[in-house]
């Protein structure tokens, strides 16, 4: 048997906030566009239950959702793998890190961690409050053409796939996922408005269109974007992407099938990196890329070239890296999906999927915290990514491949 319950609580911000995403942009929000939420799913597969929360934040660090995921485990008697809090990606959200900053953009920090905090358990509570509601899972698959992919490289492959899962009622949709793989980024550094950006609209547009609450999943997206099909980056070009989403959503929700869950195994699989960097390369690197920032032209390369220097000067001054990418496992019948602790490159998404076998196979991204870009070996001193992860080259092919032997 199959419960669901769901609740969305509204999580922006109070007051003006320093933005997440893009390093030029150094200014307090100056108003919203499009309201932040954290949606919560409780399921329950033949009494088992799962907590999963998704936020319309830019990212989370890892000891806010330890935080929230043991008292969470605590106060339900839920094991701590069974819970799952992420994020979109949204570039256009606060900035929660607790990266020193000065006095001023750090208490605004702590004052919204503890007001989301307090929203996320609020919505966990509301959704063990009222009644759970026995459902039939149903998926609607389909692939995205023409409106994002790779994007670095317009003709590479890359992730186009949706997912989605309905949990109906007496044919209503109780509640929902949707997942998909992109960088939500369609806004530029120029808006100084909150929003939650593509990935949030689009889970508002599903959560009018049926009554429900959709909780909204990011895939391995660390090359995938917009950034070659976009004719601008406003709220204009944001509403035209999104209404375009959804239109061929719309066209794959025709065909519903009827899927089965059962709780089959779910377990933690954990890869340590740790090791130093060549710091000689990184100033070469660094040199190269502030010569190149002087004489760039066009916004994107203005904002990719800034924060990418600005993280290998970090890298610079940590020297190395110390990390445990922490992934969890479910394997819940017709339901699979892995989860990861940063930006994934699509590829390595597509393969380690290439070795599941359920008619519904998720990577969820950003799951839990995120320790930073994913990046293919191949890819190094070709892109921003390959600036920003914290990583060496040769690591992220020998992360993906211990996942794999854990499946």
């Amino acid at each position: 048997m199959v419960e669901v319950s769901a609740a969305k609580r509204n999580i922006t911000p109070l007051f003006p906030m320093y933005m997440r995403g893009y390093a030029m942009r150094t200014k307090k929000s100056i108003g919203v566009l499009d309201e932040l939420y954290c949606r919560t799913l409780v399921l329950k597969i033949d009494g088992i239950p799962f907590i999963w929360v998704t936020l319309d934040l830019c990212r989370l660090e890892e000891p806010i959702s330890a935080y929230m995921r043991q008292v969470l485990a605590a106060k339900y008697s839920v094991p701590m793998e069974n819970i799952t809090i992420s994020t979109i990606h949204t570039h256009s959200g606060p900035d929660i890190s607790f990266e020193d900053e000065g006095e001023d953009r750090n208490r605004r920090k702590a004052n919204y961690r503890d007001y989301m905090i307090r929203q996320v358990f609020a919505s966990v509570d509301q959704c063990f409050d009222q009644s759970f509601l026995e459902v039939t899972p149903y998926m609607v698959k389909g692939t995205i053409k023409d409106v994002y992919g790779n994007r670095n490289y317009k003709d590479k492959p890359s992730d186009k796939e949706i997912n989605m899962i309905l949990f109906c009622s007496d044919n209503h949709v109780a509640a929902g996922i949707f997942q998909f793989t992109c960088h939500p980024t369609v806004l530029g550094i120029h808006n100084m408005k909150i929003s939650s950006d593509l990935m949030g609209n689009i889970g508002k547009s599903l959560d009018d269109k049926y009554n429900s609450v959709f909780i909204t999943i990011q895939g391995a997206c660390g090359d995938m974007g917009n950034r070659q099909y976009r004719k601008g980056n406003d709220e204009k070009e944001l509403w035209k992407v999104r209404d375009e989403i959804m239109s061929q959503i719309s066209v794959f929700e025709k065909t519903r099938v009827p899927i089965k869950l059962k709780t089959e195994s779910i377990k933690t699989s954990e890869y340590t990196i740790c090791g130093s960097y060549d710091l000689n390369s990184l100033k070469q690197q660094l040199a190269q890329d502030e010569k190149k920032l002087a004489s760039a032209t066009t916004e994107d390369e203005k904002k990719l070239l800034w924060s990418g220097i600005r993280h290998l000067k970090k890298k610079l001054v940590c020297g190395g890296v110390n990390t445990a990418l922490k992934s969890v496992i479910y394997h819940l019948g017709d339901l699979e999906i892995v989860t990861i602790p940063g930006e994934l490159f699509s590829t390595f998404g597509m393969e380690i999927k290439s070795h599941l076998k359920a008619p519904v196979r998720m990577i969820w991204g950003y799951a839990n915290y995120s320790a930073g870009y994913i990046v293919e070996k191949n890819e190094f001193g070709k892109g921003y990514e390959s600036m920003q992860t914290p990583f060496p080259k040769g690591e992220a092919e020998l992360y993906v491949s211990h996942l794999i032997q854990d499946l």
